[in-house]
């Protein structure tokens, strides 16, 4: 039987400043994950936004740490640890520059890899067995500062690969809570 997903979470940096920015994919996509089952978020322990699904087997949750990145561990965890959420249930969107825009990969767990919200993730949940879908705003430009190019906007041009990734991501939402994160990620077609 395969393993089902309690909590899916999105990271992004809260506040207008960094609203479509390229860290902020994660935020982005789980947007898009509640517009398409006309979801709302509400504000939890002022630490996150989340909302939950009836889907027909449980509820299932979705959560956007509404701390700063590199904190957002935080969040998770403690929401984690309130609604008795292993960290193999919580499945985790995020922005990747090594993987190229409107492109994706799917990991059951591994190291942060150089994400500082993942690393934040890991350290407070003692543990990186999490699934996971590094979400593809590469490639890393010559001569522009990591720092500057993930809070850089995305333009015009990454218009119709963002819509792409979006809908991925949500038929990915979609097996997870038909099938369990295992036969989901098994039948996923990383392009």
């Amino acid at each position: 039987m395969s393993r089902d997903i309690k909590l899916f979470v999105g990271l992004g940096n809260p506040g207008r400043k960094y609203e479509s920015t390229r860290h902020n994919l994660g935020f982005i996509v789980l947007d898009e994950i509640a517009m398409s089952k006309r979801l709302e978020f509400k504000t939890w322990e002022n630490m996150a936004d989340i909302s939950f699904y009836d889907c027909s087997k449980r509820k299932v949750w979705l959560l956007k740490p509404m701390i700063f990145m590199n904190l957002s561990g935080v969040a998770i965890a403690s929401f984690a640890r309130y609604y008795r959420i292993n960290p193999e249930e919580i499945f985790v969107f995020y922005d990747d520059f090594s993987v190229p825009l409107g492109k994706y990969r799917i990991r059951m767990s591994g190291s942060a890899g150089g994400h500082n919200g993942v690393g934040s993730i890991i350290e407070h949940l003692h543990a990186d067995n999490f699934p996971r879908m590094k979400l593809g705003i590469g490639p890393l430009p010559k001569f522009i500062q990591q720092s500057d190019f993930v809070l850089s906007r995305f333009n015009q041009e990454d218009k119709e690969k963002m819509n792409l990734i979006k809908e991925i991501s949500v038929n990915i939402f979609e097996e997870i809570n038909k099938s369990g994160v295992d036969m989901a990620v098994s039948i996923a077609k990383p392009l």
